[in-house]
């Protein structure tokens, strides 16, 4: 039996492999798809929009702004992603629904697959990034205004546009 490995990365730390000795069907999301962990993103993320502009502390809008920031000075693929999924989980958190924060940490480590990153570097220019950075800016100011149509809009136009760019590079 091959043993299946995926790439973690912890900022400042450096890049690391990690290896999945386990056997399929045991509860691993480690074989599912770049396309398939977005579909996830997209159908959980939007749906949440009014959880998290009814449960969102300042303190969680704060911490969203923040990751939206450091993205904004990231400079490398690996910091921009460090920050992207930083923001998105941000995002998750401030539903305050733990089980749903135990299912998206289970989406971001199935993020760190190796062909995850691979797809995200080959898909993501200049003016790719550049419609990341607006995406994410129209989510912080829904979430500001606390308006949760306009959250559920940006987040579900912002994965469809991932979702298509990273299938499409």
């Amino acid at each position: 039996m091959r043993a299946k490995v995926s790439l973690t990365r912890q900022l400042g730390r450096g890049t690391f492999v990690r290896r999945h000795d386990a056997p399929s069907g045991d509860g691993s999301w480690s074989d599912s798809s770049p396309a398939e962990i977005n579909e996830i993103r997209l159908l959980l993320e939007p749906a949440i929009a009014e959880w998290v502009v009814a449960r969102a502390t300042r303190s969680d809008v704060d911490r969203i702004r923040e990751c939206y920031t450091n993205s904004l000075k990231a400079k490398s693929v690996e910091k921009f992603e460090h920050w992207d999924a930083e923001f998105h989980s941000s995002i998750i958190k401030a539903s305050k629904n733990s089980m749903l924060v135990k299912i998206y940490e289970s989406i971001n480590d199935a993020r760190h697959q190796i062909e995850w990153y691979q797809m995200k570097r080959r898909s993501l220019n200049a003016l790719r990034r550049s419609n990341y950075d607006k995406d994410h800016r129209r989510i912080v100011e829904a979430l500001e205004s606390c308006n949760a149509v306009a959250l559920r809009e940006a987040l579900a136009d912002h994965l469809q546009a991932v979702g298509h760019n990273m299938l499409n590079p």
